[in-house]
C-alpha cells in the first residue's frame, strides 16, 4: 500500500500571511506615528505664536497705560503751570497800578480803530480788538535760551520807536511762546518763555525808555501754538514773541 502525501505548504502560506499582515500593521502604525509627530509639532508651533501674540499684547498693554500716565502728569503740571501764569499776570497788574498810580480805562474811540504800525521783517497783523506785533524768538534770542543776541536788541529797539510813536498811551502785553520741544516738561517750557518775556520787558523799559507801568509780561509755554509742530516750519513758526496793544489806555 502506497503511503500517503503529506500537505507541505499549508503551515508556510499560514505563516507568510500572518507576516504580511503584520508587517501591514508596522507600516500604518508607523506612518500614524509620523503623522501625530507632525501634528505635534504644528501644535508646539502654533502655541509657541500665541504665546508671543500674547505677550505682544501685553507689551502693547503696558505701553499705553505708561502713555496714559505719562499724559496725566503732563496735563497737571500744564495746569499748575497755567495757574501760576495766571496769578503771575494779575499780581504784575496790581504792582503796576500800586506803583505808579496808574488806572486803566477803556478808550472806545481806540477801541473801534486801532491803527496799525509796519516794522519791516515782522508779521504785524489785528486779532480783533487788539494788535499783535510778532517777532519770531530765533531772531531774538540763543536757541533754547532768555539771552539776547545781537541783532534781537535791534529788532526791539524799532519794536519800541514803534510803539512810542502810535501807542504812547495803549496797554502792552508782552506774550513769549514756545514750541513742543519742552512737551514733556511743560515746567520747563513756562521757564523758558518767563524768561524770554522778562528779557523783553527789560530791553523796551531800559533801552527802549518804555514807561514800566505800560507793559505786563505772559509765560504761555507751548499752549498756543499757530502751526502744527509737526514740521520745521511749524516749530520756528510757534517760537515767538507777540507784543499785544489793547485798546485800554492807561493814566497815570
Amino acid at each position: 500500500m502506497a503511503a500517503r502525501a503529506r500537505p507541505t505548504n499549508i503551515l508556510p502560506q499560514s505563516t507568510a500571511g500572518g507576516s504580511q499582515a503584520i508587517a501591514s500593521q508596522v507600516q500604518d502604525l508607523n506612518r500614524r506615528v509620523g503623522q501625530l509627530d507632525v501634528n505635534n509639532a504644528d501644535l508646539h508651533r502654533q502655541l509657541a505664536q500665541a504665546e508671543q501674540a500674547r505677550q505682544g499684547s501685553q507689551e502693547q498693554v503696558t505701553l499705553l497705560q505708561k502713555q496714559l500716565g505719562e499724559m496725566a502728569t503732563r496735563l497737571k503740571e500744564t495746569q499748575v503751570a497755567k495757574a501760576e501764569s495766571d496769578k503771575q499776570v494779575n499780581a504784575i497788574q496790581a504792582s503796576t497800578r500800586a506803583r505808579g498810580g496808574a488806572t486803566i480805562t477803556a478808550n472806545n474811540s481806540i477801541r473801534q480803530s486801532l491803527a496799525t504800525v509796519a516794522i519791516p521783517g515782522l508779521d504785524i497783523r489785528q486779532d480783533g480788538e487788539v494788535i499783535r506785533i510778532e517777532i519770531p524768538s530765533d531772531k531774538l534770542f540763543m536757541p533754547g535760551t532768555g539771552q539776547l543776541q545781537t541783532d534781537g536788541y535791534r529788532i526791539l529797539d524799532e519794536v519800541a520807536a514803534a510803539v512810542q510813536r502810535t501807542y504812547q498811551r495803549q496797554r502792552i502785553v508782552v506774550e513769549a511762546h514756545t514750541d513742543d520741544a519742552l512737551a514733556a516738561n511743560p515746567t520747563a517750557a513756562h521757564a523758558l518763555t518767563t524768561a524770554q518775556a522778562q528779557a523783553v520787558f527789560q530791553q523796551l523799559v531800559q533801552r527802549g525808555r518804555l514807561p514800566p507801568r505800560q507793559l505786563s509780561v505772559l509765560a504761555m509755554g507751548e499752549n498756543h501754538p499757530l502751526a502744527s509742530n509737526a514740521t520745521p516750519a511749524g516749530k520756528v513758526k510757534n517760537r515767538r514773541i507777540e507784543i499785544v496793544v489793547y485798546p485800554d489806555t492807561i493814566d497815570g
